[in-house]
């Protein structure tokens, strides 16, 4: 079968994870090719795995009918399916779908508004939650609906243990001490004031070193209420890595306080393959990945004491190495051999419903 992917970007923070599943995929008999924006690296990256590349920028994003360009492209593809990612891909994708009567599958990464997918006929979540979310959303044109993790590359960020002692050593970690890491972008519905407020809870001589490594509008405020909560001595801040293996494979627990659901955290389940255990909030794509107690600790959002406790509770060196052991293992099993299989299975029924 031939699938032309559709991405309405140039580049992609999970890239690397999506092409190899697009190769997973051609073992299975599969045909790709992409439609992407032009520039950036998503296209460099696509030739260079030798996936057939056609870039186009529409010049207006939210007027199908003013994107001819894509119309001529689902021409020479000659595709038996569409499968979009991202709400605008979504829209002109399904669009042009409809249009040439070809059957748009729609995967959503978030919780976007219903008049993206209108004309998607096959709809898939990256977590339950997002599922959950769709059902809601109740699209008439919709006639499957399913979940579909999105996969890990997680031999890519099994523990350097050498990489992990050189961080930890330049950064004056001593043998025993444990690391907390918090990472991603310094926004708002990400909550890190709560991590700084939960690490206010915790005694000071408890061999701890916080990390926060990211950017964002908030850094100047998380840095300012660090010095009000009086510790500012104790959690140190770090800007964006384009290389978020060395810090993930330093850390010995990874805390993540959103208090907004995320759809699937790829971060989270990169932290959980590089051997840091997750404690995170109990809402979102989180519950698909982390179950309590087993491969990670959960809390509510902002319930700072529950947080500084399962901090404190995961630093146990019994408890920590079970639950680390657990979750590298969940991280392996989403792999793109898994996910490729369940992603063919969509392909065939959803051809299966055209017929």
């Amino acid at each position: 079968m031939k699938i032309l992917h559709y991405v309405d970007e140039n580049r992609l923070a999970w890239m690397a994870p999506w092409i190899q599943l697009l190769k997973e995929l051609e073992k299975r008999g599969v045909q790709n090719s992409v439609l992407c924006r032009e520039g950036g690296t998503l296209s460099q990256e696509l030739a260079k795995s030798g996936i057939d590349v056609f870039t186009y920028t529409p010049p207006a994003q939210w007027l199908p009918v003013f994107t001819s360009g894509i119309g001529k492209i689902v021409d020479r593809a000659k595709p038996d399916l569409i499968h979009t990612r991202l709400s605008s891909a979504a829209y002109l994708g399904g669009y042009w779908g409809r249009k040439k009567n070809i059957p748009v599958i729609s995967t959503f990464d978030k919780y976007p508004k219903a008049k993206y997918y209108e004309n998607s006929d096959v709809l898939i979540g990256c977590s339950s939650a997002v599922t959950a979310h769709i059902k809601k959303l109740k699209l008439p044109r919709a006639r499957l609906i399913a979940t579909i993790l999105n996969p890990v590359l997680s031999k890519y960020y099994t523990r350097d243990w050498s990489a992990r002692q050189k961080c930890r050593q330049s950064l004056g970690v001593k043998p025993g001490e444990c690391v907390v890491l918090g990472m991603g972008r310094l926004v708002g519905w990400k909550a890190w004031d709560d991590f700084l407020r939960a690490i206010a809870l915790i005694p000071e001589r408890g061999g701890y070193h916080f990390w926060l490594v990211g950017s964002g509008n908030e850094e100047k405020k998380l840095k300012n209420l660090s010095a009000k909560l009086g510790i500012q001595n104790r959690i140190r801040f770090f800007p964006f890595a384009a290389d978020v293996r060395p810090w993930l494979w330093a850390a010995d627990l990874f805390v993540q306080s959103s208090k907004e659901p995320e759809g699937f955290s790829l971060m989270l389940i990169e932290a959980m393959a590089a051997g840091a255990v997750p404690i995170a909030t109990n809402i979102g794509g989180t519950l698909d990945i982390v179950k309590d107690g087993v491969n990670g600790l959960l809390f509510s959002p902002s319930d700072i004491r529950t947080l500084s406790a399962a901090i404190l509770r995961a630093n146990h060196e019994e408890a920590r190495a079970s639950m680390a052991l657990n979750a590298q293992r969940s991280a392996a099993d989403i792999n793109v051999g898994r996910i490729s299989e369940e992603t063919v299975d969509i392909y065939n029924k959803t051809l299966q419903l055209k017929r």
